[in-house]
């Protein structure tokens, strides 16, 4: 009898306890075109939350993005050498989602070449930190964890 009631104790413990799984966000999203679903506190980003600079190392000595009030945008590419800087434009998709139709600029600055779609997908509450899935429509993203970087930092 003994034996039996501590079975049942153990089998009333193990009740309600969740299953025990581990996951590598960073893997997936390295494996995937499209990162997954994200569910947040707010229905929608609120696009005044996502204007301006953004540093994608944090350290706000290179600005990766930087989105302005009246909808224009720069991303400067450093994955590249020479650095690449994109000019366009930048909108609200729903659903989380910020779409970039970006241009390389050209020598004189001025937008050239095909237009790229850039998704930048919000995976956490935009406050001085903006976590989210980045990178052209179609490709792989990355994660970045970027900071907001003060309007007098900017050289």
């Amino acid at each position: 009898m003994r034996r039996a009631i501590i079975a049942l104790a153990g089998l009333l413990a193990s009740c309600g306890q969740p299953a025990t799984t581990t996951t590598n966000a960073t893997e997936t999203v390295a494996q995937t075109d499209n990162p997954p679903a994200v569910e947040l506190d707010a229905p929608s980003v609120e696009h005044r939350a996502l204007v301006g600079q953004w540093s994608f190392d944090r350290s706000c000595g290179l600005y990766d993005l930087v989105l302005n009030a009246d909808g224009s945008a720069t991303f400067f590419d450093y994955t590249v050498d020479p650095v690449v800087t994109n000019i366009g434009t930048w909108a609200d998709a729903g659903n989380h989602r910020t779409t970039l139709t970006l241009r390389r600029a050209g020598r004189d600055g001025a937008p050239s070449g095909d237009a790229t779609t850039y998704n930048l997908d919000v995976t956490a509450r935009v406050t001085d930190d903006l976590s989210a899935f980045f990178g052209p429509n179609g490709a792989t993203q990355r994660t970045i964890n970027a900071k907001r970087c003060p309007e007098e930092d900017r050289e």
